[in-house]
């Protein structure tokens, strides 16, 4: 293979890339790849491909096959945030390791069945960017926001914007913010809150979470208003690197402004407990990125990946006439 002075540049890059990302074999997969979280987000609809080199498996992309309108698309399960795929790249000088990285990533495409739309979120860091881009897909950037390794809540509390503190500070005075496993009662105030409109699957999410509460991996964070009804709650899922602020309920009509802002301290707790890295779990429009940011966490790239084909580009077309104002439109890249 090629030598090139690029080594020691890639060297820092594949540094930089998180532990859950580790291209080594025997490496445990993130939560979103495990067998048994893509068995409860979409039963029987979910395979991965693989590659094997000299008798070695060196690269796997699980993915969800669904068929709408005629079109097969290849996308991520419902409440998966990130899917990425699992390099096992032999040992070698870091330019051999990107190349043979871009390599597999093709191969694995490849070997995708037929399909008019493929696309997905990567996790932060993935060493599979560039073999995305090399084979012809659009790349773009969306973000979430992290903490530090180690970084504990008060610390992280310090880096926080002024305006989040005074809105936790005064929480924590009229609030109480209890630990539960009660997803029925998480359930009713996120229907009260979002009702018809809902975007949310109840079906999918009661498995997702009994899934990993049977794992010891998931728990919901509720807060009260001087001992009244709940008035905001928080799902909260971790792999053994991360945890992620999955999904958030509001009673929409208490409203009481900075129980968001506590249940995501109370997060911090609960990944400084774990030992884990806190995931705020991105965001699509710029008015929830806003808001995030003010906790001082830094802002990270979760790329996303897509591919389509012309029949699906003209259904696009559209569908965006129909439903300009889809706050997706903008990363959703044909």
């Amino acid at each position: 293979m090629p030598d090139s002075s690029s080594s020691a540049r890639l060297s820092a890059l594949d540094a930089a890339a998180p532990a859950l990302l580790s291209d080594r074999p025997g490496a445990p997969p993130g939560l979103f790849d495990e067998d048994w979280w893509l068995d409860a987000a979409a039963p029987g609809a979910w395979d991965r491909v693989k590659v094997i080199w000299d008798g070695e498996l060196v690269g796997q992309m699980a993915f969800h096959l669904q068929k709408r309108w005629g079109m097969i698309y290849l996308k991520m399960p419902h409440l998966t945030r990130t899917m990425s795929p699992r390099l096992f790249t032999p040992p070698g000088k870091a330019v051999t390791r990107e190349i043979n990285n871009q390599t597999i990533v093709a191969e694995l495409l490849r070997l995708l069945p037929k399909h008019d739309r493929f696309e997905r979120a990567l996790n932060p860091g993935c060493p599979s960017v560039p073999g995305f881009v090399h084979a012809n897909l659009a790349v773009t950037h969306m973000f979430t926001f992290r903490s530090k390794p180690g970084e504990g809540p008060d610390e992280m509390l310090q880096l926080a914007h002024g305006e989040a503190r005074r809105a936790i500070t005064k929480a924590q005075r009229e609030c109480t913010a209890e630990r539960s496993m009660d997803i029925d009662r998480f359930n009713r105030l996120h229907h009260q809150a979002y009702g018809a409109e809902t975007l949310v699957d109840y079906a999918v999410l009661q498995r997702l979470f009994e899934a990993a509460a049977q794992r010891g991996q998931a728990e919901i964070i509720f807060v009260q208003v001087n001992g009244k009804a709940d008035t905001a709650a928080m799902i909260v899922v971790w792999d053994r690197t991360t945890a992620y602020t999955w999904l958030l309920a509001r009673d929409p009509n208490q409203n009481y402004v900075g129980a968001t802002s506590l249940l995501t301290f109370e997060a911090m707790k609960t990944a400084h407990r774990l030992g884990c890295v806190l995931d705020l779990d991105g965001y699509v429009s710029p008015k929830v990125g806003a808001f995030l940011m003010k906790f001082g966490l830094a802002p990270i790239a979760r790329p996303y990946v897509n591919h389509s084909s012309r029949r699906w580009q003209a259904f696009r077309a559209v569908t965006t006439l129909m439903k300009p104002k889809r706050p997706d439109r903008h990363f959703r890249v044909a």
